[in-house]
């Protein structure tokens, strides 16, 4: 699966995240829980850890509290989530049977993954009401603008470029367009998915197996989940 190809699947993501965010909050819980679980899935094979089964189970599993944490308490709670994540990270290292070969990169590989999934719940966690909604389409069209500019067929440093100024165009005329955003939450929103999504294209196309269709996948989800947390700051600021 070629960078193109990834971009694509981004942009679809975004799109079904933009109505996701418009029907019932539920809706929007479910739609992200499915993203964590295909990014965790295959976020062990795309780094490469040298557990693959294990690691899937305490990302997803994180990505199931998170979630619970923010639709059924508030955002703190996702404090606790993490901090049990690092926890569950280690448990399972110790119940690993194989002489626990590449240990601190196994942990900062789960760990890391943990960190993506409990991102991921701040688009549940921006709320509800026409605002909230507002703030995850603007998000949704960030997103899918930078993953189309991620498409470009150029050099890397260029397309990271594009992918920041294109984002940060998108999520400008969606703040102008919906009156609840505004221009300038609307533009911080996009260089904020520009810049995650510009670094992510960096790093992860220098990964052999993000070439793979479960690799890949995850790669895809990756500029779908971060930015959930950014969102969710942006929102805090328009409620402040």
């Amino acid at each position: 699966m070629g960078a193109s190809t990834r971009a694509a699947v981004t942009a679809l993501g975004a799109a079904v995240l933009a109505l996701a965010g418009f029907a019932a909050r539920d809706v929007l819980t479910g739609y992200v829980l499915l993203l964590c679980l295909v990014f965790a899935l295959g976020w062990p094979r795309l780094i490469d850890l040298p557990t693959y089964r294990g690691a899937s189970l305490v990302i997803g599993g994180t990505a199931i509290a998170a979630l619970a944490a923010v639709r059924f308490g508030t955002v703190a709670g996702l404090a606790i989530v993490a901090g049990l994540a690092v926890v569950a990270a280690f448990v399972h290292q110790m119940l690993r049977r194989d002489g626990r070969p590449r240990l601190v990169e196994s942990v900062a590989g789960v760990v890391t993954g943990c960190a993506v999934v409990v991102s991921a719940a701040g688009w549940v966690a921006v709320g509800e009401g026409l605002t909230a909604e507002s703030l995850v389409v603007t998000g949704a069209a960030s997103i899918a603008a930078a993953a189309a500019a991620t498409a470009v067929p150029a050099r890397t440093e260029l397309v990271a470029v594009l992918a920041t100024v294109v984002a940060g165009a998108a999520g400008l005329l969606a703040g102008l367009l919906l009156e609840l955003v505004g221009p300038v939450p609307g533009l911080l929103v996009g260089l904020a998915v520009g810049i995650l999504t510009a670094a992510l294209h960096v790093l992860f196309g220098l990964f052999p197996a993000s070439s793979r269709v479960r690799p890949a996948l995850s790669a895809a989800m990756l500029p779908l989940l971060v930015p959930g947390m950014a969102v969710h700051l942006v929102a805090g600021l328009l409620s402040a």
